[in-house]
């Protein structure tokens, strides 16, 4: 990692824009962009769901984005099983939305 201030030539900062799902991996991937010193940001009348950081793309992609994605899948799997559990034990029902009615559109 370079010293603050010192310009890479081989290796400049770029800005990488990230379009993410739901509120909770733009929560996951905040912090550990603040974790890691790096600040992510919008522009005016941006939805809430992309984030843009300025940063290089090598170092970034070794570091946050590799973190991001394991917990997100470590997220995902929780969120899945937390929602299952729901479903089966408190609402004593399937959800299994793959066995639902077809219905033919109305003429």
């Amino acid at each position: 990692m370079l010293a603050p201030g010192v310009v890479d030539h081989a290796h400049p900062d770029i800005e990488l824009q990230y379009s993410l799902p739901d509120v909770w991996s733009v929560r996951i991937f905040v912090a550990l962009c603040r974790k890691h010193m790096v600040r992510p940001y919008r522009y005016p009348r941006q939805r809430r769901t992309p984030l843009i950081v300025r940063t290089r793309q090598i170092s970034f992609g070794r570091t946050v984005a590799t973190e991001f994605r394991a917990l997100y899948r470590e997220s995902t799997a929780y969120f899945e099983a937390t929602v299952n559990h729901l479903i089966a034990d408190a609402m004593k029902s399937d959800g299994d939305d793959e066995a639902l009615e077809r219905r033919q559109l109305p003429r």
